[in-house]
């Protein structure tokens, strides 16, 4: 019973994710928009590195690959960091449903992880737009081939790693629900500061080996980084991904781990101060 509960959250969380996200206008629209906002950050990943290789006079195909599959992939930890690092800002504030929601028999959880799986679907439409779309602009009209070839794709190896980093980025964004559960004003700047920190040491458009020995050190603690690893593996159709996944599976483990342990006690401090359903007035 209590499984078919959790589920029936889920599924719940889910759609609510979908209509809260969407219920601004005409699902066309929404759709566009949906694509349009990705795919502009993405692009303008390519542009630069177009202007930088005029400056320089090298062009080099392969880094391109490296860079735009990382900024198209990156879609994932980023939209749903900032998805998830607002939720409990607007439930709470906005919307005043949070302590609806808390008092329902274990219901917070899951709940987050349903709005996480409506996030994750949007960014798996933006991926799909992103990458299309990219191939044929700078492919047709700046001759640089993003190197995959579709018959060589590991395509369980995709699906493995995009399954295992859509889990890792739902705990991450339950880590940040855990902190906006004791805060009232970081509620925008949290998710800015957590994806240019992923962005920047989890190789998505350099590689981690290029920073500096404590910053690769902590870019090796990240799912995001293992993320992307794999999903280059899995394009270029490579065999040698099991070192890579292994890190990937034991680091979604020790993330998990500690945002299930982190929102336990910032559930704790925000029950007994009062913390569920206090409004923020500026």
């Amino acid at each position: 019973m209590a499984v078919a509960e959790t589920v029936k959250v889920l599924v719940q969380g889910t759609w609510i994710g979908w209509k809260v996200e969407s219920n601004w206008t005409d699902p066309f629209v929404f759709l566009a928009y949906m694509i349009a906002k990705p795919i502009a950050s993405v692009f303008m990943i390519g542009l630069i590195f177009l202007i930088g290789s005029e400056a320089a006079g090298i062009r080099d195909a392969e880094f391109f690959s490296y860079a735009f599959t990382g900024a198209i992939f990156f879609i994932y930890p980023a939209t749903m960091a900032i998805s998830l690092g607002y939720l409990m800002h607007e439930d709470r504030a906005k919307y005043e449903v949070l302590k609806h929601i808390y008092i329902a028999p274990e219901s917070i959880k899951p709940y987050i992880f349903g709005r996480a799986t409506a996030t994750a679907i949007n960014a798996t439409v933006s991926v799909i737009a992103a990458y299309i779309l990219g191939t044929i602009v700078f492919g047709n009209f700046f001759g640089l081939d993003l190197q995959v070839n579709a018959l060589h794709v590991n395509y369980p190896l995709l699906i493995i790693t995009i399954l295992l980093g859509v889990i890792a980025f739902a705990f991450l964004g339950l880590v940040l629900c855990a902190i906006n559960l004791l805060s009232f004003k970081l509620q925008y700047s949290l998710s800015e500061y957590t994806t240019g920190t992923m962005f920047l040491l989890s190789g998505v458009v350099f590689p981690v080996s290029m920073l500096p020995v404590v910053a690769q050190q902590i870019g090796n603690a990240l799912p995001s980084t293992y993320f992307l690893n794999l999903i280059r593996l899995a394009l270029s159709g490579s065999s040698e991904f099991m070192i890579d996944l292994s890190y990937m599976v034991l680091s979604t483990i020790g993330f998990a781990i500690s945002a299930l342990l982190l929102f336990k006690l910032a559930e704790y401090r925000a029950r007994h101060r009062g913390m569920i359903d206090r409004k923020a007035e500026y």
